[in-house]
Formats: structure tokens, sequence, C-alpha cells
């Protein structure tokens, strides 16, 4: 018998111990001591780049560019449009709008915890928030500007395009670029403040934080069973990990098609490992130029699950509408029934048991129930929804 036929079944007793399963109503003390063992704890503060120091008036600044529309070339979408706050800094949509209705080709992600990532986008193309801060405002199929225009309107409040002046805009922008970056505006300046802005994204105090902490009454039976499947055998910590529940990393879990994905989308597909499927995500193979490309196929960045319950729908091309969706996928892929579209699929999420296989039938209720407990602390945004600017004349 080989290593690895041995290693499953040994595995698969080893987390059926660990799960109390249904039965179990106690405050699961156990889990909670094995859970701090395995795992960091305490929620740090978010790591801050020494070129771009965190302050009010750059925090304020980055809030303000984040939620103007006339940082687009149509000057109707702003960042906020694909970040709601109101729908956890993501859009409800499969795929979101930009200018005029064109539509991209993956689902906008939440921006909670990114302050924290390495890599940015789904397929990691960004090494910072200042680097990903920059691309939107040029993608075409999101605010399809020029950060020449963006300039202009932030220096004079013309929007360049449109010929609209918003005179308190210049103002209101001239002050606090005045106070930030001694009046230098510039696209790197925006960045950096639109930076700030998002390394205030970060969400804590979820009934999970205070039931780690010792609070047995913060999870309710059905989260704290899910809470054992979650850590046990559904395999879930093992990409989504205390305390950002996301590893950061990169993985294929094998996401299906969503429908909507057309050659079209992806014109690099004949060059990538020597030729794939013409209407399929890649992933992160689309930016990994080197040979090392092939075994990046239909990887993609490990959302957290923080305020998850806030963001549906989820994956990076929001195939599926609800956390039972994505609980019921895994099922499949631990069952062996769904395999990747391209690539290989992910050590770490074979072998997971739920349900009719090596689990309980209540086991999908609790993980999705489990899964909401991780709703924390929210960021709002302006009342108005938009600020600045105000009507333009």
């Amino acid at each position: 018998m080989s290593a690895k036929a041995v290693w499953v079944p040994v595995v698969a007793l080893f987390w059926s111990c660990a799960d109390p399963g249904p039965k179990t109503v106690s405050p699961g003390s156990e889990l909670r001591e094995r859970i701090r063992t395995e795992f960091p704890g305490e929620l740090l503060p978010p790591p801050i780049p020494e070129d771009n120091p965190q302050t009010p008036e750059k925090i304020a600044l980055g809030e303000a560019l984040f939620f103007d529309p006339n940082l687009s070339f149509c000057g109707t979408v702003a960042c906020a449009n694909c970040h709601l706050p109101e729908k956890g800094f993501s859009d409800g949509q499969r795929v979101s709008e930009g200018c005029d209705g064109v539509t991209g080709r993956r689902h906008s992600n939440s921006l909670y915890q990114s302050a924290y990532a390495g890599h940015l986008f789904w397929d990691g193309r960004a090494q910072s928030l200042e680097e990903q801060a920059l691309a939107p405002v040029v993608d075409p199929d999101e605010m399809a500007n020029t950060w020449g225009n963006v300039v202009h309107y932030l220096s004079t409040g013309e929007h360049p395009v449109s010929g609209m002046r918003f005179p308190s805009s210049a103002e209101y922008y001239g002050g606090l670029f005045n106070q930030v970056f001694a009046g230098e505006i510039t696209s790197d300046n925006a960045a950096k403040a639109l930076a700030a802005y998002q390394r205030t994204l970060v969400s804590r105090d979820s009934p999970y934080d205070r039931w780690i902490e010792g609070d047995d009454s913060a999870l309710n039976p059905a989260q704290l069973t899910g809470a054992a499947v979650f850590f046990g055998r559904g395999r879930c910590s093992e990409c989504h990990a205390p305390p950002h529940f996301t590893d950061f990393d990169f993985h294929n879990v094998a996401v299906p098609q969503a429908g909507f994905e057309t050659a079209a989308m992806f014109p690099d597909n004949d060059r990538i490992c020597g030729g794939i499927a013409a209407n399929v995500d890649p992933g992160r193979a689309e930016v990994v130029d080197s040979p090392a490309a092939c075994g990046e196929l239909g990887r993609f960045r490990t959302p957290t699950l923080r305020n998850v319950a806030l963001s549906p729908p989820y994956m990076h091309n929001g195939v599926f509408s609800s956390l039972e969706d994505v609980v019921q996928h895994y099922w499949r892929v631990g069952r062996g029934t769904t395999l990747p579209e391209v690539g290989a699929l992910d050590e770490k999420v074979r072998f997971i048991m739920l349900t009719d296989f090596g689990g309980h039938p209540a086991d999908i209720v609790n993980l999705t129930e489990f899964m909401k407990a991780l709703t924390g602390s929210q960021v709002r945004g302006p009342a108005r929804g938009i600020a600045p600017p105000s009507e333009g004349n």
C-alpha cells in the first residue's frame, strides 16, 4: 500500500474525532484550545509601507477619491461602484459594469483585509495596494480613463471629457493635496491616498472573535458545530486560516464556468502552457510569464471569509449565488465529481468529507452558519454615497 493510501484514512479518523457532530452543543473548549494552538490568534494592525505612512488627512483624501465618479472617463463610475460598503466592498454582481455598461470578466472581490495581502487582484498581478490602485482608472472595462485626465480634474475641478466643472472639488482636493503631499497632484500620490484608505478596511470583533477569546455564548450550536467541521474534516481552514481567514495564496479549487466566458476575454490562452481552451479563465497562469505558468493554471487568490456573508455572489466569476452553493461545490470536489476546467486540483481540497461523504446531513447548514459568524465590524461609506463632488456647473 502506498504512503498516500495509508495517510487518508488516518486523517479521516483524526478529524472525525475532532468534530463533535450535530449532537454536541457544548462550548467547545477543546476545539477552541486547538485553534489557539494551531493558528495565530491576534489580529495585528496592517503593515504600513515606510514611504506611505497613514495620516487622517491622507485617509480622508483616499476616501474622497474612492467615492468620486469623476475619476472615470464617463463621470459615473467610482471605485465604490464595484466596491460598495453595504455589500462588503463588493457589488452583488457576477461581473461589474464599467463606463457605458461595459462588463469585465471577473467578479469584484471584497476589499476587507486586503491591507494584509502581498498580491492583489484574483490573479495576484499587483504587488501592493499602491500598485493596485493605479489599475482600475485606466482599465477599459472599468473606469476607462487616463491618469492625465484625472490629474487635470483634481487640479482644476474640470472633468475634461464632459467639460463639467466642480469648483468645490478643486478646492477640496487642493486643500488635502497641500496638507498631505505638499500640493503635488500626481497619479502616484493619488494611488498612495487610495491605498491608505483601503488599509482601513479591516474587519474584526465578529462572534467568532468573541468566542475564541472565551465567550461561550458568542456562537450558537449550529455555528459551533460548523466550526468543528471547518477546522476538521471540512479542511476549510487549510486555505481560510485565522485570523484573516485566508492564506493569501493561490489555489485551483475547480470553480466551474459561469456561462459568460468568451474567447475574446482571454486572448493569451493560445500561448499559455502550449495552448489551453479559448474560453477558460487561466487564472494566475496569465500573469506568470515563464514555464512555471502550467502549474498556475486555474489558480486564484484565496478570498477572506471575514464579512463574507455580506458579499455574494462568490468565486472569481461569481458563479455561486450563496454560501450554501459554495459549500455544496466543495462537497462535490471532495467526492471527486467536480474537476477543474483547466489545470490540476489543489491537494488541499481533496478528501473533504461532508454530508453523505464521511460527514453529516447538516454539514452544509452548519458550515454556512459558521461563516456567518465571521461577520464583524464594517466600514461605512459617506452619507451621500459619493464625496466629493457636489453638483457641477
